[in-house]
């Protein structure tokens, strides 16, 4: 039986202003958090997204280089090999006859 006058009972049961008080509390810390992890979240998606963008450019100029070196690889055989860069132009204009020879026997 619950004694009215015994204040242990009554500290130990907070009155319902004070356990609102308490849930109003603890419902702005959760929001705050909320705020706190969406503004975090919205930081580390423009990070990504710069992050992502400057792998795009790195990528793109790596197949640049690579292309370049390839050119260059090439002209150093050809100037090794002694060819003039009129032998070089008759050999492509050779190789180019020769691929529309046949993308003509592709098409018939």
């Amino acid at each position: 039986m619950l004694n009215l006058y015994d204040t242990r009972a009554i500290m130990v049961t907070p009155s319902i202003p004070v356990r609102i008080e308490r849930i109003q509390s603890k419902v702005k810390k959760v929001i705050e958090l909320h705020k706190k992890a969406r503004d975090e979240n919205y930081k580390l998606q423009m990070e990504k997204e710069q992050l992502l963008k400057t792998l795009k450019d790195g990528k793109a100029k790596i197949e640049d280089l690579e292309e370049q070196n390839k050119r260059i690889k090439l002209a150093r055989s050809l100037q090794e090999s002694g060819e003039t860069s009129l032998d070089v132009k008759l050999k492509i204009n050779e190789m180019v006859r020769e691929i529309d020879k046949c993308i003509a026997y592709l098409n018939k």
